[in-house]
């Protein structure tokens, strides 16, 4: 979905790589200098390399054409990856994986995560379904303002009015995106998302894009949750 238009999930029925940028990451999560300005936190041990994994698998389907973009009547690859998120009314297919109509931000969020061996189970179509899944065990649930975000995070928005809420059990989280970089000087947040535009606008074709955001509550951002390995 967009980052000016959505629902409450992202799994309804319809209704060249950066590579100094991978890098830097994983000589951050593997406890390398970092400049000032530069990424702000670090994993652990255990959890570094999965983080990195992350991120790397996120960039690799932002920079991959030939299924990172959205067809008419919200056809998508990732759906069509969960074979049953959506409606099976797509002709696409790409890759043995017919693809699927639905909103797919959490599509594309858990399917960077799967593929980067980090537990996905509970996760569903829904973009409230990462929370409801880390209640459940699957990751950590962090609230903003109590966490300092981490790259591999995926980060729970819900567009408003009003300040951004959870809802009654996450209910209201409008969308999703993956954390890959974040600078404390103004809580600055890249993501790399699924099921959304290239500019804030709205306006053009819905994909998977890097975007840059705000870990603030006019940035919408209601909070994120960790990963775990597999």
């Amino acid at each position: 979905m967009s980052s000016t238009t959505s629902s409450t999930m992202s799994g309804t029925t319809k209704s060249s790589v950066r590579r100094p940028a991978v890098l830097l990451l994983a000589s951050a999560l593997t406890g390398g200098a970092l400049a000032a300005g530069s990424l702000t936190t670090t994993a652990s041990a255990a959890s570094g390399p999965l983080r990195a994994d992350i991120v790397k698998t996120a960039t690799i389907e932002k920079n991959n054409p030939t299924h990172n973009r959205e067809k008419p009547k919200g056809c998508n690859f990732y759906s069509g990856y969960w074979k049953t998120s959506g409606d099976n009314i797509c002709s696409t297919s790409t890759g043995g994986v017919k693809w699927r109509s639905n909103n797919w931000c959490a599509d594309f969020a858990r399917y960077v995560w799967k593929k980067s061996d980090a537990k996905t189970k509970k996760i569903d179509p829904w973009a409230g379904s990462f929370y409801r899944a880390a209640k459940a065990g699957t990751g950590t649930w962090h609230k903003r303002g109590s966490y300092v975000p981490k790259p591999g995070d995926v980060v729970l928005y819900e567009w408003g009015p009003g300040k951004p809420t959870l809802g009654t059990n996450g209910w209201d989280i409008d969308h999703v995106g993956v954390v890959v970089k974040y600078r404390k000087s103004g809580k600055k947040l890249t993501t790399i998302e699924g099921n959304t535009t290239k500019t804030s606008s709205g306006n053009g074709r819905e994909g998977v894009y890097q975007r840059d955001r705000h870990n603030t509550e006019r940035g919408d951002v209601v909070g994120y949750v960790s990963p775990e390995k597999r």
